[in-house]
This record gives structure tokens, C-alpha cells and sequence, in this order.
């Protein structure tokens, strides 16, 4: 009884937080002054139908914004022509089949009533710059943003490329006292500010952002990707430590003179395949080979945009990715495991045990036999190791696939 009544409150706070459209004039909101801070953008989404005020004159700026509320004001301005009747439910639907939601905390344990964090609202924002192919900084850009947010490694680590670039576009900033906020709630003030941001940013970067009243239909809009020519193939730094170098020292001399990221495209320029990633991985293996010396007292830490700080073998892994695809490069986070392709990170733990371990995908050959896959991880021992084997049956089982075992994808 006690689990009901705590989905009912839930779902009654999505609703109020989102639906009351009906009731007052922008301007007559006697809780949203006119010296307000966001006071016009207020209006702005208002007149347009995207949030609305309530029945007793207020608009409740302070107030908490939950995930479905917000799902279903971005799907009102980007995805107006997919609301078949203007739901939370079908809002949080939309949000889920554009992948605005991935890597969310909503996507993993929160409801659509929850109240949303501030990182994952700038997750929801990059998700849609990435929806909708709209061009955004490149890590050389965005990483000077790092100075000015003081509470950045507060961040998750999965949300910490989409709160700089978000804050680098201008798109959010930090709080009065100078901090980001990551935890914090997400208020309906923001939430038309932000969305204000978006809109704007997209419909002048390219982008098909033509809002509609929900009542009213709308001209369906698609989302269109820029057409842009093939990078040219580029030749990478080598995958190696320099002398004195530690793999974060290693890492930013790499991604500074790597191209920035390109959809479909390895760092190098070349087209995402397994025969082009297998080519990379044989190259590495001669810059770094078996036995290389790689971590040592725990020195080689290597902080990813996309997978965060790690080390030993986690260092060893991202870096890899990192170094195929580009630290820019999108990331898809899963558990089917007889998906598994070259190039992906696998981190897998066993319940039983408490072992843990993160490698790389390097064939999906190899020569034990059927079913089975070889990897290169780094720590083994204390080394890099290129001659890993497993086998998929293993990965498969309850001990290993129920313990938080995930498959790390950026194809």
C-alpha cells in the first residue's frame, strides 16, 4: 500500500509540475515580478505553450522540475509532431526513442516524477544538440570551461562533457556563488530559460526547432543532419609514453593534435569499421607492446570526458577508446553482451568473487575456437597485455551479467 501511494504522489507531482497551461496571462503571474531574473523567458515559453502558470496566479519559479515535466517541454519545441496527446507518459516516450534520455539517471532507476538534477538537465540538452546534428565545441573548446565551474569534479563523470559543452554554448551557467549545482534540483525557472537557450541556439545553428502550441496541430518537422564532406585521413600521434610521460600527460599531447570528432568516423579519419579499428589496434600494439610497463604505484590515471577518472586497466581502456574514436566521440551503455564488436570496452565484474576487470574488444575470432573473443587490457600484472581471451558464454552468466557488468559502445 505504502509503495501505491508513494507512485500515486509521484505521479501527481509530474502532472502539476507540467500541465496547468490554462490559467493566466504570462505577465499577470503575481509570484514572477517584472525585475525577475527570468522574467522574459517566462514569458516567452508561456505565449508559446510550452509550460504554463497556475489556477491561483502563480507560475511557482522556485518549483522543482521532474523528468517527465521536462521531457514533455522539450518534446512541445523539438518534437511537437510526435505528441499524440500530449502526455508525461508520451513525452518520456519521445525522450527515450530520440536517446535524449541515455546515460540518465532517469533512464537508470529514476520515475517520470522525480525531480531532475541539474547535470542530467544539461545531459537532456546535449542529448538534443546530438539528435538534431547540430555542431557543437570540440574538447579543446569546451575543456577551458573546466576553470570556471569550481564544483566541476562533483559532476558525474558520465554528464561532465554535456555540462561543458552546454556551459561553453552559453546555454546554462553556474549559480550565484560560483558552483554548478550538479545534484541540485532543476527549477521551472531554469527550465525556460534553458529551453529559451536552446531553441534559439538551434534555429541558428541549423537546426528545425519551430515550437507549436500543443493544442495546435503542427507542421511536422525532422530533424536533418548537416551534409558534410569526409574528413581527411589523418596520421595520429603514436599510442606511446614518452619519457617521464604518465598516461594523462600521454593522453592530452594525443587529443590535443586529434581532429575533432566526426559522426561515423575513428579519430583518424577514417570510417568506423572492425577491419579499420583492427588496423589501429595493430598499430598500438607496436607503439605499446606486450609487457609494457603501465602502471606502477598507481600513477597512471587518465580522467575521459565520456568515461570519467580510472586507473591501472581502467586508465589503460578509456584511453584506447579514446585514442580509436576520440575523447569527443558518443558513447552507448548496454548489457547484450552477444552484441559485442572490436573496439568496444568491456568492464565485467563477478559477483561471486568480487573480481573486476575492464578490457577492450580486440576480435571476434579468435583462434580457441567458437564463441569465444580476444582482448587487450592494460595492468595485467602491472603490464599491457595484448593475448586476452574470454568467452561469451561467460560474460553471459548470471554471476557476471546480474553484477553490473556493462558493455561501453561508441560505434
Amino acid at each position: 500500500m505504502n509503495r501505491y501511494i508513494s507512485s500515486l504522489m509521484a505521479l501527481c507531482l509530474a502532472f502539476a509540475l507540467v500541465l496547468p497551461v490554462e490559467a493566466k496571462e504570462a505577465e499577470s503571474f503575481r509570484d514572477v515580478p517584472t525585475n525577475y531574473w527570468a522574467y522574459s523567458q517566462i514569458n516567452e515559453m508561456v505565449n508559446q505553450g510550452i509550460v504554463g502558470g497556475y489556477k491561483d496566479g502563480t507560475f511557482k519559479p522556485e518549483a522543482p522540475v521532474s523528468y517527465g515535466a521536462f521531457s514533455l517541454m522539450l518534446a512541445r519545441v523539438f518534437y511537437p509532431n510526435e505528441l499524440a496527446d500530449g502526455s508525461i507518459a508520451v513525452g518520456d516516450a519521445i525522450m527515450e526513442q530520440h536517446g535524449i534520455s541515455k546515460d540518465s539517471e532517469r533512464q537508470r532507476t529514476a520515475t517520470v516524477g522525480q525531480a531532475m538534477s541539474r547535470e542530467d538537465m544539461s545531459l537532456y540538452m546535449y542529448n538534443i544538440l546530438q539528435d538534431l546534428g547540430i555542431p557543437v565545441p570540440n574538447s579543446n573548446e569546451y575543456n577551458q570551461s573546466k576553470a570556471n565551474i569550481i564544483d566541476f569534479f562533483d559532476i558525474s563523470p558520465f554528464n561532465r562533457q554535456a555540462v561543458l559543452v552546454c556551459y561553453t554554448l552559453g546555454l546554462l551557467g553556474g549559480r550565484s556563488d560560483g558552483t554548478f549545482g550538479p545534484k541540485a534540483n532543476m527549477t521551472r525557472a531554469q527550465a525556460a530559460v534553458v529551453l529559451s537557450r536552446l531553441q534559439k541556439y538551434i534555429s541558428e545553428n541549423g537546426g528545425t526547432a519551430t515550437p507549436s502550441t500543443p493544442s495546435t496541430p503542427s507542421t511536422p518537422t525532422t530533424p536533418t543532419t548537416p551534409t558534410t564532406p569526409a574528413p581527411e585521413v589523418t596520421e595520429l600521434p603514436a599510442f606511446k609514453l614518452q619519457d617521464g610521460e604518465n598516461v594523462e600527460q600521454m593522453m592530452s599531447r594525443i587529443n590535443a593534435a586529434t581532429p575533432a570528432y566526426r559522426a561515423g568516423y575513428l579519430s583518424n579519419g577514417k570510417p568506423i569499421t572492425e577491419e579499420n579499428i583492427k588496423e589501429m589496434l595493430e598499430q598500438m600494439k607496436e607503439d605499446m607492446p606486450e609487457g609494457t610497463r603501465w602502471d606502477e604505484d598507481g600513477i597512471f590515471h587518465y580522467s575521459s570526458p565520456k568515461f570519467g577518472g580510472g586507473g591501472g586497466c581502467n586508465a589503460f581502456e578509456y584511453a584506447c577508446s579514446d585514442y580509436i574514436f576520440g575523447e569527443d566521440a558518443p558513447m552507448t551503455k548496454h548489457q547484450n553482451f552477444d552484441q559485442l564488436k572490436v573496439g568496444d570496452v568491456v568492464y565485467v565484474k563477478n559477483s561471486e568473487n568480487g573480481y573486476s576487470h575492464v578490457i577492450v574488444i580486440t576480435s571476434m575470432t579468435n583462434p580457441r575456437g567458437a564463441g569465444c573473443y580476444s582482448y587487450c587490457s592494460g595492468n595485467s600484472s602491472g603490464q599491457v597485455s595484448w593475448e586476452g581471451w574470454g568467452r561469451f558464454a561467460t560474460l553471459n552468466e548470471p554471476v557476471i551479467a546480474n553484477s553490473g557488468s556493462y558493455v561501453y559502445s561508441r560505434y
